[in-house]
């Protein structure tokens, strides 16, 4: 598409201003050479944008600047990343075009028309150029504003306009056109829009300042009955917000997080949770930044941008999914009230796992309407489902077969480990990462590696099965004696009932857990 700009000199009689036809998918970068041109500026001194009006919302202070490589700026965002489509989406929005910070020349930009591209133009195009602009460095003594007629002005910005033109094709039309139907499409009160409203009101009442991590309540959720486990944290004054742990999952990582507040192994491989919490503009990514952009929302200073991290067992910290998002919009409305309690004394909280019951917050449905109400759900019954997994043999028959045939014997003790380790998987471009699972068979007094495999998190228990086999097979001889932890166990018992193996159940395996940070070093 292309914009029909107006640009105009501010602070100046009689008027100075500009009309202008420039391609909407313009970098903010490309418009200042374009204004440059357009006015006869020289391009020696600094400049930024400052958007004031976007989607049709005025803005404050929203700035898009360029440090021109020294470092100085702390602007919002980048011009060479900024495309003014992003900021610039109905008529009549508007931003400031500041150049020459001695001068201070400001030049107000408004959004006239969105035009479809001729068939045949090249762009930028100047419609009509009113009175020349004060001279550089001049602070606006000796200007002549009369000094060139108005058709005779336009032509020359016309002609100093030349360089910058270029056809817009047709594919960048329609990668353009999209981009802004998708983006008026995602002002329209979807989830995301809520989200962001919840996150930022909680970030407002900051119930860190008198809640600990501890006082843990649940969310019953009305749209899909899922239990959501809250937990405040910020108490210490490092990264606050909140951490929901959803589900059995969830609950189960919770349990052994503060039962287990050093673990063994990093809770990231096993927690299912979402975590919402408040950085500062540089510890965003690309992601985090294009949701917020989308929404026409931004914030200054620290720890104010709001940023969601999806927690899945096996898989790398993610963006959330819009699944995810609407239940953390959920647990953070209901947050805001019980904090609010919370803080004005009204409400306090049982202590998770000291008391035998949580406190909750019940979403139900009555008559096409969602009525909440506060309740004490029993920890007991939380728990009452918790069985030990009974895996059942996962492998070829063939395969067991080979291995039952094999006669001589191991003689050396040996740990087996199948856990997560900190090497992230990316099978696509954009596809969220894995933790694989990485299977080590030690020689127990030699420290030997008797076997290793890295396995992807799809059918673990099936592959774990095989990759112990494997092991059998390569080795050529049946082990006496296994250590193994409780969870590797547990997937291999019904490969050891068949084999004449002693298995010990051990706490850790030291051998196995040396290898394995040797191995996450490299």
């Amino acid at each position: 598409m292309i914009y029909q700009l107006k640009a105009q000199l501010k602070d100046i009689r009689p008027p100075v201003w500009r009309r202008l036809l420039v391609p909407s998918e313009m970098t903010f970068a490309e418009l200042h050479r374009v204004l440059q041109k357009a006015f006869d500026w020289e391009d020696r001194h600094l400049h930024t944008f400052y958007i004031t009006k976007t989607r049709g919302t005025a803005k404050q202070r929203i700035e898009i600047g360029n440090d021109g490589g020294a470092g100085w700026s702390d602007a919002d965002y980048e011009e060479h990343k900024e495309r003014i489509f992003d900021w610039l989406v109905e008529e009549g929005d508007r931003c400031l075009y500041i150049y020459d910070f001695g001068d201070y020349w400001k030049h107000e930009i408004v959004l006239e028309k969105i035009i479809e591209p001729q068939p045949d133009a090249v762009y930028p195009v100047c419609l009509k150029a009113m009175r020349v602009a004060p001279e550089e460095d001049s602070m606006g003594e000796g200007w002549n504003p009369e000094a060139i007629e108005t058709k005779e002005l336009t032509a020359m910005v016309n002609a100093k306009l030349a360089p910058l033109r270029k056809k817009v094709g047709k594919e960048v039309q329609k990668k353009a056109r999209k981009k802004m139907e998708k983006e008026a499409r995602s002002t329209q009160g979807n989830v995301w829009r809520a989200l962001l409203e919840k996150a930022v009101a909680f970030n407002r009442l900051a119930p860190w300042q008198w809640m600990d991590d501890d006082e843990i309540f649940l969310v019953i959720d009305p749209e899909t009955n899922e239990r959501l486990y809250c937990s405040v944290i910020g108490a210490l004054g490092q990264e606050h917000g909140m951490v929901v742990y959803i589900g059995e999952q969830g609950y189960k990582s919770l349990q052994h997080l503060l039962k287990h507040p050093y673990p063994e192994q990093d809770p990231v491989y096993t927690q299912r949770a979402v975590l919402i919490s408040f950085a500062d503009r540089n510890e965003l990514s690309k992601e985090d930044y294009e949701l917020l952009r989308s929404q026409g929302m931004t914030f200054r200073g620290k720890k104010q941008w709001p940023q969601f991290r999806s927690f899945i067992p096996g898989y790398y910290p993610w963006t959330i999914s819009e699944e995810e998002a609407k239940l953390v919009t959920t647990a953070l409305d209901q947050a805001l009230d019980v904090a609010r309690r919370v803080g004005e004394g009204e409400l306090s909280l049982p202590v998770f796992l000291q008391d035998d019951k949580i406190f909750a917050r019940i979403g139900e449905k009555r008559e096409g309407t969602v009525v909440w109400r506060d309740g004490l759900v029993p920890l007991a019954g939380l728990e009452a489902g918790e069985k030990a997994p009974a895996y059942e043999l996962l492998v070829d028959p063939k395969l067991m077969k080979m291995v039952k045939n094999i006669g001589q014997v191991y003689y050396g003790s040996i740990e087996f480990d199948a856990g997560y380790i900190n090497r992230p998987v990316q099978k696509k471009r954009g596809e969220r990462p894995y933790f694989p699972i990485f299977v080590l068979a030690v020689d127990v007094n030699t420290g030997l590696i008797i076997h290793n495999d890295l396995l992807p998190v799809e059918n673990v228990v099936m592959r774990v099965q095989k990759s112990f086999l494997d092991m059998l097979l390569r080795l050529g001889k049946m082990p006496r004696e296994i250590r193994m932890k409780k969870e590797t166990k547990q997937m291999l018992a019904p490969v050891l009932r068949k084999l004449p193996i002693r298995t010990m159940e051990v706490p850790r395996t030291p051998a196995s857990e040396h290898v394995r940070r040797t191995f996450e070093m490299f």
